[in-house]
């Protein structure tokens, strides 16, 4: 019965499962694009992301990550540890992805290894037949990524293009004998920053994933505006807009803070669910904070007297 239970759950989850994913993508960077590794000036870069889905229509939908990177000369280090957990089916996802990166002049490449586990816990659930007594079961798996990206500076603004394969070990995560290998998802990504002054930037960006018959299309821009004049202190604040086609639309407010930034979005749902989730979908808060070494740097050169 149990097993018949698990073969049930299996071809669900099949049927409705995808990737774990983020409408911050664009603050999530060690999830992003592995070859995003390091990519900012500093030493050390903390990040961490909340995701809560669903809360309307059930239990809500629950992922988390936390990470660490720091640049290494050309290359670049990182570690995050993701849990997803999956409403109230006792569904979990628990990782660690390992990153590296190399910067090659405009040029990053990147490479994740991810360990994960997946487990499902029915202990609390009620069979017919009592003979036979398991608490969970788990799978371990490796996953493995690849990404890219390419950076164009120009004098007013600067285009980043990223692209990333995950799963391109396509790892079985069956609990049983058959099985659930998943497929490899594909990511394209690009960006925008533009300066329309000294004070206003706006940043438009495109996401594109495709994973087997699954496929996600967000498009969007934020506006970000520059106070740091009142303040005596670098500060920036953040308005920004994204669709995900056929899915959500996500509204977003963040703020930058000397070395920290914090950002909060909303996704209202605009997918058949609507009746039931009455436009409400998922929020998600993302914060980073960037270390960096206070060095004092020599002039290369004596300053004249001011009679010269």
């Amino acid at each position: 019965m149990k097993k018949l239970f698990l073969i049930f759950l299996c071809i669900g989850t099949t049927l409705m499962a995808q990737d774990v994913h983020f409408s911050q993508w664009y603050n999530n960077p060690l999830f992003s694009n592995p070859a995003l590794t390091a990519d900012f000036d500093g030493d050390y870069r903390i990040t961490a992301h909340q995701r809560e889905q669903w809360a309307s229509v059930s239990v809500p939908f629950s992922t988390t990550s936390v990470g660490l990177d720091m640049p290494i000369e050309n290359w670049g280090l990182g570690i995050q540890f993701i849990r997803d957990q999956s409403g109230s089916s006792r569904l979990s996802l628990t990782q660690f992805n390992l990153s590296l990166s190399r910067s090659l002049q405009d040029w990053q490449l990147g490479l994740k290894l991810g360990f994960a586990e997946r487990r499902i816990d029915y202990s609390d659930l009620i069979f017919v037949d009592d003979g036979e007594y398991i608490s969970s079961e788990t799978k371990n798996y490796m996953d493995i990524g690849l990404g890219i990206n390419r950076t164009f500076s120009f004098v007013s603004s600067e285009c980043n293009i990223a692209y990333s394969l995950f799963h391109v070990n396509s790892p079985n995560r069956s609990f049983i004998s058959s099985e659930d290998k998943l497929a490899v998802r594909h990511q394209l990504s690009t960006s925008l920053d533009y300066d329309l002054n000294e004070k206003w930037q706006l940043s438009p960006s495109i996401h594109y994933t495709n994973q087997q018959n699954q496929r996600q299309f967000m498009l969007g821009s934020q506006f970000s505006f520059d106070i740091s004049e009142y303040y005596y202190k670098y500060i920036v604040l953040e308005l920004g807009s994204y669709y995900r086609f056929g899915d959500a639309l996500a509204s977003l407010i963040g703020i930058k803070f000397e070395q920290s930034h914090i950002a909060f979005s909303y996704d209202w749902n605009t997918s058949d669910l609507i009746p039931a989730s009455n436009y409400l979908g998922a929020w998600e808060l993302s914060f980073a904070h960037i270390i960096k070494s206070k060095v004092l740097s020599k002039p290369k050169y004596k300053t004249c007297p001011a009679f010269l």
